[in-house]
């Protein structure tokens, strides 16, 4: 964990703990789950505060919250959880900048809890050709080192892939593909690698192909 996730962690510790002294003796706040309790709830409030106060989305740590809730974690898990996504997302944005929208901002958190650090994230950022969501680059890189491809090798071949101007069809083609490979027993950094090759060249034989056929047809007429 960086000393920059520690430091936000620990501040928002410290303020969830004054607004839970603060209503101990108080209702359930109306913006919490009733399954949750109320110190729980009080430090989640903290967290979503301080987001708001620092213009970042508070949606992504509700959803935290309440997929916590489903899976039947405890309070503490649950906040933990959140104040995480919460560094994150503070971090990623430093990276993105402040135009990030929501899915942006979530899904480079979510790559980050992966093992992608900022800078590569940020690597990917500055491969873009077009200004296109970096939403599902970001989704398909995390999805690449789950299934073991080393975070160098996943972060290249989706650059390789953003840079050449892949819309969301190429991305999510290359990233099932990849999966099936793995799953019937490629390497999965050679997978990848050979995927992405695949991909960024696509259309280029069959364009050189175009012209001397054209030029024939002419050349008949």
């Amino acid at each position: 964990m960086s000393n920059l996730r520690r430091s936000l962690i620990a501040s928002l510790a410290f303020a969830a703990l004054v607004g839970s002294a603060n209503s101990q003796a108080g209702a359930q706040d109306p913006r919490m789950p009733v399954r949750l309790d109320a110190r729980s709830a009080a430090a989640i409030n903290a967290v979503i505060d301080s987001a708001k106060a620092q213009g970042l989305p508070a949606k992504p740590l509700e959803d935290r919250m309440m997929e916590g809730i489903a899976k039947g974690a405890d309070g503490a898990r649950i906040v933990a959880s959140v104040r995480t996504l919460y560094a994150d997302m503070v971090i990623v944005r430093s990276v993105l900048g402040a135009v990030a929208s929501t899915d942006e901002l979530k899904a480079a958190a979510m790559a980050m809890q992966a093992g992608i650090s900022p800078v590569e994230l940020g690597k990917i950022k500055k491969s873009r050709s077009f200004l296109g969501s970096l939403a599902l680059p970001f989704t398909v890189t995390a999805d690449l080192v789950s299934r073991g491809v080393p975070v160098g090798t996943a972060v290249n071949a989706v650059k390789s892939l953003v840079g050449a101007g892949a819309k969301d069809k190429e991305l999510n083609d290359f990233q099932r593909n990849v999966k099936d490979d793995i799953q019937q027993g490629a390497p999965p950094a050679a997978a990848a690698e050979t995927r992405a090759k695949g991909a960024t060249s696509t259309g280029k034989p069959e364009k050189e192909k175009e012209k001397p056929d054209s030029q024939q047809e002419q050349i008949k007429l």
